[in-house]
């Protein structure tokens, strides 16, 4: 940690310094092409535009040779600013400028770079969860292809991948940043006053300590950014109340096996209740029931069998075991099976009973 540090305020001051001096050299060598310039328009009498012509090919040592510098005054001021200044200035100021983009570059591949960024998603996780690559690379491809957040820049506060993102993720065309969520000037780095999504991931996804942690960033967070969109990972269901009046507006539980279901709640908040619900067996769950359907149409079906208190139907089984998930209300459909969200015990012959009623 410490040989991090130390190495990452050694490429700042480098960076800090070459920039500076790129700047100054610049300048130094636009005072030269000015001065030049104007004795060339004083002792050999030429425009505007041929001093500036015979300045510039003469400092690129390119020396085309339809303009002569005849005068002594000319050809004194050409050696001293020119062959003597302006060429080793130029040089110089190339060097700098490539030092400083080499610098950069490495600066970006490693996490160490300051982007600056408006209106964009921060994603904070940790190493210490040992996150796969692959799942990073489902949620933002999953940001990337939705039409509402396709494009926002995507940057990951992390400190995964301290010798820079693989290459898939390079392909993504996402930033990140080698840091921490609850570190002041992390946050800093990757601009989280101005985001306007943040995803903040549980310190490990199974330990419910990691809430505590969570409720740290996020309160840090919103320090910083009080208009943002923030997505929080609970571990532990009693914390959720405590989490959202910090300032969550959307928690969940930790789901590494799916990550799209992050963007999927953040497109319909409220649905992540929807979503956990699969999972357990309290309240509303989906289930499947064994029914015989001969072209029916699915608005009648789903109709009848609200009506009748039974639940939701929002899905068919094919008698090729093929599920079709919200089919358009006019389809005919042939079925053996049903998905139905509801809290009531299901009935398979109650439910035959009902769609044996419906018109074909």
């Amino acid at each position: 940690m410490f040989n991090w540090l130390r190495q990452f305020t050694y490429n700042s001051i480098l960076i800090s310094y070459l920039h500076e001096k790129f700047i100054s050299s610049s300048l130094y060598l636009l005072i030269i092409f000015s001065l030049h310039i104007m004795a060339m328009m004083k002792w050999e009498g030429l425009y505007l535009i041929d001093a500036i012509w015979v300045t510039f090919t003469t400092i690129t040592t390119v020396g085309y040779g339809d303009i002569q510098i005849t005068s002594l005054p000319g050809r004194i001021s050409t050696i001293i600013l020119l062959y003597l200044g302006g060429i080793f200035v130029l040089a110089k100021t190339a060097a700098d400028y490539f030092d400083y983009r080499m610098i950069r570059s490495r600066k970006q591949l490693k996490g160490e770079w300051r982007w600056n960024m408006n209106n964009h998603i921060v994603l904070i996780s940790y190493n210490e969860d040992h996150i796969p690559t692959l799942y990073y690379e489902r949620l933002i491809t999953e940001f990337q292809h939705t039409e509402k957040y396709k494009n926002h820049n995507i940057q990951l506060l992390t400190k995964d991948f301290q010798n820079g993102l693989p290459e898939s993720l390079q392909q993504l065309n996402i930033t990140h940043y080698y840091g921490k969520g609850n570190q002041i000037e992390d946050l800093k780095a990757v601009n989280i006053a101005t985001a306007t999504i943040i995803i903040i991931m549980a310190y490990k996804h199974h330990e419910q300590s990691s809430d505590g942690n969570t409720f740290d960033v996020l309160h840090r967070v919103r320090d910083f950014n009080q208009t943002a969109t923030v997505i929080v990972e609970c571990v532990d269901d009693v914390n959720r109340n405590r989490l959202q009046k910090a300032g969550a507006n959307i928690t969940l539980r930790p789901i590494r096996a799916y990550p799209e279901m992050m963007v999927s709640i953040l497109r319909a908040p409220g649905s992540e209740k929807i979503i956990e619900q699969m999972f357990n067996n309290k309240d509303n769950k989906y289930q499947r029931v064994d029914v015989v359907i001969n072209k029916k149409e699915w608005a009648n079906i789903v109709y009848s069998l609200v009506k009748a208190n039974i639940g939701i139907t929002v899905a068919y089984i094919s008698t090729t075991n093929e599920v079709h998930c919200n089919p358009k209300g006019e389809d005919k459909i042939t079925a053996k099976g049903l998905i139905i969200i509801t809290e009531n015990i299901l009935d398979n012959e109650s439910i035959n009973n009902i769609l044996s009623t419906l018109s074909d």
